[in-house]
């Protein structure tokens, strides 16, 4: 029995992602496409691969037998596919790449343009949003790999390599000018109109760790989807916005907001190179990992965020 590649591919992709909506967004199919074409392969194998846990999939024990020589196979094309890039030298190819509004903006958007000049041909598929979700992605084997901001130490299973550090911090409209140039306690903004990120964001927990470290409650009044949008509202005088200092810098130059002065400094956050261990990346994407982790001068830039930690498996 011959069986179709096709289904193969398919299955290859569901096996590691353990979600058939996931897999659909690889394979650029629909969620209802992968259920059927994995429902033939089963009939075709007559055995079941799968079997439903409240996430996604799990292979069966017939599933993990066969999953060992698809990927055997699947493995073997990318070989295939990497001696032919590296052929006609990255003309082609394609990278997914996931990343945060503070990472893209502040780090990572400078750093594509060069690789995008340099390698043309090459299409870079971005997976915008929260750090979160560009771990999960990571995870999941949606992208490549992602340049997030984090704070550490709330993430399972990826490798870590800090690329730069930066701080974030509380500005305010001239309105609240009780608070200008004196030293502001975590207490007293606690009583404060704080507009802060979303709740299922990183930048949301780091927040709501530092104040309960406090024995402080975080209760913002406002909780936008974006850093611009915490600025807008900081403008009109609506509260107290905390955001990345490199976001607000055009701001605070202009006057139109100014920055608080902590009692208590708050700790560095960092921009990092997450990977999921075990992952193997193309030729296309593993030459973008090598330009972000190093300069044009060979200077390492994991070298440069060395004061906030080395690349290291991030625990729970």
């Amino acid at each position: 029995m011959e069986l179709n590649w096709e289904l193969c591919r398919m299955f290859y992709h569901v096996a590691r992602c353990g979600n058939f909506s996931r897999a659909a967004e690889i394979l650029f199919t629909s969620q209802p496409a992968v259920s059927r074409a994995m429902a033939a392969l089963e009939r075709e194998l007559g055995c079941r691969l799968f079997i439903r846990n409240r996430r996604g999939v799990e292979l069966t024990p017939e599933g993990r037998l066969f999953y060992a020589h698809v990927e055997a196979g699947c493995e073997n094309l990318r070989r295939g596919r990497e001696a032919v890039e590296e052929a006609v030298g990255l003309q082609s190819g394609s990278i997914a790449l996931g990343t945060s509004e503070t990472a893209l903006r502040g780090w990572l958007l400078a750093r594509l343009d060069m690789f995008h000049a340099r390698y043309p041909g090459v299409r870079i598929r971005l997976y915008g949003g929260t750090s979160r979700r560009a771990m999960e992605d990571v995870k999941s084997g949606v992208i490549d790999f992602a340049v997030a901001a984090v704070a550490g130490g709330s993430f399972r299973y990826l490798r870590e390599t800090p690329l730069a550090p930066f701080r974030d911090v509380f500005v305010a409209a001239p309105c609240y000018g009780l608070l200008r140039d004196r030293p502001v306690t975590l207490e007293e903004l606690s009583r404060e109109a704080v507009i802060c990120h979303r709740r299922d964001s990183l930048t949301f927990d780091f927040l709501e760790t530092i104040f309960k470290a406090h024995g402080l409650e975080l209760e913002p009044a406002m909780e936008p989807e974006t850093s611009d949008i915490v600025l807008d509202l900081a403008r009109h005088g609506l509260g107290v916005g905390f955001v990345p200092e490199q976001t607000a810098a055009p701001a605070l130059e202009s006057g139109e907001l100014f920055a608080l002065k902590l009692a208590e400094p708050l700790p560095p956050r960092r921009i990092s190179l997450l990977e999921y261990e075990g992952h193997t990346l193309s030729l296309a994407a593993r030459r973008l990992r090598d330009m972000l982790l190093c300069g044009e001068g060979g200077e390492s830039a994991a070298a440069d965020a060395q004061n906030v930690g080395q690349g290291n498996i991030v625990p729970a």
